[in-house]
């Protein structure tokens, strides 16, 4: 199973938001330990250590760090740039996130916004419903 985890699943973690942060760890946890390939994009990671650096820079930077580690980080080409803008999408960045996920084989998207990726063609799932689907929700 590959599946890119979008920013928002990575950041509650990051940031430990508290309502989401049990999921989404273990989401994290999951591609951490390659029972599935976690992906995200350089655009993501940018704009993850966008977010992060304002709370404290060092952090910002470990942190990023510590996601190369964990996650396939696909790189974001002119061509999904195109392919967003031509696309149903609503949010530009959203596309461009489901494209590159699509060209580099990604089988689902794990989102807390499933609304934005109406438009995918890959299977979306919450970082609950993914779990429940492979009977580790807790």
């Amino acid at each position: 199973m590959k599946a890119y985890i979008d920013s928002d699943v990575i950041l509650d973690v990051l940031l430990g938001r508290e309502v989401f942060l049990c999921e989404s760890s273990q989401i994290l946890n999951i591609c951490e330990t390659r029972e599935m390939i976690g992906c995200t994009t350089a655009l993501a990671i940018a704009n993850m250590h966008y977010i992060l650096r304002r709370y404290d820079a060092k952090c910002a930077k470990r942190a990023i760090q510590s996601l190369r580690e964990i996650f396939q980080v696909l790189p974001v080409s002119d061509h999904e740039i195109g392919k967003s803008l031509d696309s149903k999408f609503k949010d530009f960045e959203d596309g461009v996130q489901n494209f590159v996920a699509e060209n580099h084989g990604c089988n689902l998207v794990i989102t807390r916004n499933i609304k934005d990726y109406v438009s995918s063609q890959l299977k979306v799932l919450t970082p609950k419903e993914y779990l429940l689907m492979i009977g580790a929700a807790h």
